[in-house]
């Protein structure tokens, strides 16, 4: 079973892929901030983390470097999840090591087109 993160400090941007993801047969874990992806990132494997970049206490594009520096998710598929422009999209995430991008609101179709390609 496909297990995933979903990184949101809304409960309701967390709810919806998760709803998707659960329908499509995925385990989830949610989590509202970055301290706590960290944790929990530390403790179990993810085959994808949808990573929201404005969190409460780090911004996404450092828990994704974090998470890639450590080496904890080495083959984890992260998936930067926002609701910014584009153009500030590629800002924030120019230099950042994050695999997809996927703007909220989000659709099924959408989601299914962000996650890793083995799993589309």
């Amino acid at each position: 079973m496909n297990k995933a993160l979903i990184v949101d400090d809304s409960e309701p941007n967390r709810r919806l892929p998760a709803l998707i993801l659960g329908q499509l047969g995925w385990a989830t874990t949610e989590v509202a901030d970055g301290g706590s992806a960290l944790d929990v990132a530390r403790l179990d494997h993810f085959d994808c983390i949808l990573l929201d970049l404005h969190l409460p206490d780090l911004r996404g594009d450092e828990v994704c470097r974090r998470l890639r520096e450590s080496g904890a998710q080495p083959d984890t598929w992260i998936v930067a999840y926002t609701g910014e422009s584009p153009d500030h999209i590629a800002q924030i995430t120019q230099g950042s090591p994050f695999d997809a991008v996927l703007t909220k609101p989000i659709t099924r179709k959408s989601l299914l087109q962000a996650l890793p390609p083995s799993e589309r």
